[in-house]
């Protein structure tokens, strides 16, 4: 998710920190940047979040996007039984062949078509019952529609970027392109449904060459 350097976003109060902030490390995120992630902006989020419920105190959620999205965590309740895990199984097949470390546009394109048919039988399988205790399977369900979802941007944005950067190799299009007018990637859902877009990376600290060292 897309922050500032204080955590907020685009939607108020709706803070940011840690794993799921997007932009601080650039195009090589390793995974020890989390660390630094989670504590470093986790105390900025947390100093952030506390001014703002001091100045705007309590907001009511809007009940009819809950009750959305509990709708959308019910819709596999009582539906007839599928195979889940052969579902992952051939998701997992698919990111690795068609949008895995080596990329090109026919391959990125097939994995879109392949995530629509997955997505598809994901929709129409059903977990059974309606006792939700400790309902593993129901779990199962709600990890795999974010699995599903998690995979489509990634294929959206590997799409929309026509270059190789930092972990994303386009074997069509294997040049890093100009870093002086460099942009990140911009995955959102819209009325139209995934969509993915670019931005201007701000130099305003560092530029591509320059050094902050003296």
């Amino acid at each position: 998710v897309i922050c500032d350097v204080d955590t907020s976003t685009a939607m108020p109060g709706l803070f940011v920190a840690g794993e799921d902030a997007g932009g601080v490390h650039g195009a090589n995120r390793l995974g020890g940047n989390g660390v630094a992630n989670s504590t470093v902006f986790g105390g900025v989020a947390g100093t952030a979040m506390a001014r703002f419920a001091q100045v705007n105190g309590h907001i009511a959620p809007d009940m009819g996007v809950v009750e959305a999205a509990i709708d959308a965590a019910l819709q596999p309740v009582g539906g007839r039984r599928g195979d889940l895990n052969a579902i992952r199984e051939r998701l997992c097949d698919l990111m690795w062949q068609d949008a895995g470390v080596i990329r090109n546009r026919d391959r990125l394109q097939r994995a879109l078509a392949g995530l629509g048919d997955l997505g598809a039988e994901h929709g129409e399988t059903g977990v059974g019952g309606d006792d939700l205790r400790f309902n593993l399977t129901w779990h199962d369900w709600l990890n795999l529609d974010s699995l599903i979802s998690v995979s489509r941007a990634i294929v959206r944005a590997a799409l929309a970027r026509e270059n190789s950067r930092g972990a994303h190799y386009r074997e069509d299009c294997p040049e890093a392109g100009d870093l002086q007018t460099s942009r990140y990637t911009v995955v959102y859902t819209g009325d139209d449904g995934l969509t993915a877009a670019s931005a201007p990376v701000d130099f305003s600290i560092v530029a591509p060459g320059d050094s902050l060292l003296s």
